[in-house]
Parts: C-alpha cells; structure tokens; sequence
C-alpha cells in the first residue's frame, strides 16, 4: 500500500477508522461492534494489507480500551475529548491503548485550540507525541488552526458530494498531514437508495445515486465506493483516507480500492459539472437526526 510522506512523516495511504469499535457508528451500520475475534482479525489484516495507521479517539466508547487489548503493531492516532483536559486525557489514552511509544495526538475539536493548544504541544518535547493536530469540521475552522504553531496534522471531513473544501490550497504547508473521514458519507454513499438520507427528499437520493453510478460506469469504476475515493485522492492535498470497517471483508475491499489509479483532473470537473450542490445539512451528520 502506498504510504505517502509528509516531512519526516509517513502513513499509509488507508487509515483503519475504528469508531466501531466502540459503537455502531454509521447510519448504514448493519453488523453492529465487531467482537472480540472480529477485532483482532481486522487489526491484524490491516498490518497484513501494508495499513500503517489507525484512527481512535477518547470520545469513541470502549474504542482505545478494545485496541489496546490486542498485539496489533500499528500506529496510533487519537483525539482528546473535546473539551477535556489535555494532560489528563493523554494519561488516559495512553494507558487504554497500552502505549510504549509516541502517537499522533488531535485535538477532537477545533474550538479548543486556543486553550489547549500549548498543552498538547508539550507532548512533542516528552516524546509522548509524534505529531499533533487537530480534527476540523469546515473549512473556516481550517483556515483558523492553519497557524497554530508545530501543527503538523489535520483531519476533516470531506465526499465527493462536498463542495465546500475546493478553494482551500495547502500547496505552501507540504509537510502537513491532510487525512479525509467519512468518505462515503458514514455509509449513506455506498448504502445508495437502501436508507434514507437525512434532509434530502427520496426523488433526489435517487437521482444523485444514479448520477453516482453512470459516473463510475463511464470511468471504468468498480461502483460507487470506487468512485469516492478516488474523487478524493484526486484532490492534490489529500494524504489519507480514514475508512472504517465492521468486517475483514470489508476492509479487504477498502484496500483494494485504495490502491487504484484516483480520478484525473479532468473527470473531477465532470463530477463537479454532474452533480448537484447538496445541502450543508446533509454534508454534516452533526446535523442528522437521531
């Protein structure tokens, strides 16, 4: 697997999401959280497919406590709780995963960047860290954190229906780690017309699911999964991608997409030009409704 290098910084290309490790995150969630043996496989084909990293965070359950339980010899970034005290949640992260060496260390949200920002740096000097950043969900709270000194990380959410992150140019920070989540929408884009999506009427889940299909069959896609990830590694400041997975199989399949050719630049402007602007509701699933 491609592992694209950021300074002295290299990751691979797929990040393990495992927000389901600690709940049945994702609206089209149908397998629940992965057991104990389920867990263990899915860690251990990640090292066997060339995965580097996983994504965990305080605020995601039992998630760091269940990753620590397992010999998984992958890399580690988590998130402080927003709002939580840094050092204390560092102590607590650390402990759950069972930590010997640095991890990657974010800032679950962006509005607590001005008090806990210097906190968090110190990690770096204790070498508790390797890298710090922060997770964003606009491109406004981008903008604002880009500035933060030692900021060497940032995780934002971003979709082939999202049009909100075209004008940002990262062109001048190439050392900064750029990872995508919810590439597929937290399923809705790989789910297509089998749920419903939040705050868009049937008629026009349909039509963008149709329109997300002729794309992929003109492209020579495999579907619509195919599809999305490669609109995103196609944008030219994408490092990585954060997928989760509820199975082996499905994080085999993952793998395999993430290895395929992206998009050119000519066929995003063809995405761009056939699909409508989505409304920022459905974009933002801290906006869905339980």
């Amino acid at each position: 697997m491609r592992r694209p290098q950021r300074g002295d910084y290299s990751q691979s290309a797929l990040v393990l999401g495992t927000a389901q490790f600690g709940g049945a995150y994702g609206i089209a969630n149908r397998t629940g959280v992965p057991g104990e043996s389920a867990r263990e496989r899915i860690l251990a084909t990640a090292r066997e497919l060339g995965v580097t990293h996983l994504d965990t965070a305080r605020a995601y359950g039992d998630s760091e406590q269940r990753i620590g339980a397992v010999d998984h010899g992958l890399s580690v970034i988590t998130k402080v709780a927003p709002g939580g005290d840094v050092r204390a949640g560092v102590d607590a992260s650390r402990a759950a995963l069972r930590a010997t060496g640095p991890l990657t260390i974010l800032l679950h949200r962006a509005a607590d960047a001005g008090a806990s920002w210097d906190e968090l740096r110190k990690c770096l000097d204790t070498g508790e860290a390797d890298r710090v950043g922060v997770s964003v969900q606009s491109p406004d709270e981008l903008r604002r954190v880009l500035d933060l000194p030692d900021l060497g990380y940032v995780q934002l959410p971003c979709n082939i229906l999202d049009r909100r992150w075209l004008d940002i140019d990262l062109a001048a920070r190439p050392e900064l780690v750029v990872t995508v989540r919810s590439a597929y929408l937290q399923g809705l884009l790989v789910a297509g017309t089998s749920v419903a999506w939040p705050h868009l009427p049937d008629a026009d889940r349909d039509a963008v699911v149709a329109t997300l299909d002729k794309l992929a069959a003109d492209f020579g896609r495999e579907g619509r999964a195919d599809l999305c990830l490669a609109y995103l590694f196609s944008l030219p400041w994408v490092t990585s991608l954060v997928v989760g997975a509820e199975t082996e199989e499905q994080l085999r399949a993952n793998a395999e997409l993430i290895d395929r050719e992206p998009l050119t630049a000519s066929q995003r402007e063809q995405v761009l030009a056939a699909l409508p602007e989505m409304p920022v509701e459905l974009l933002d699933p801290s906006r869905w409704s339980k």
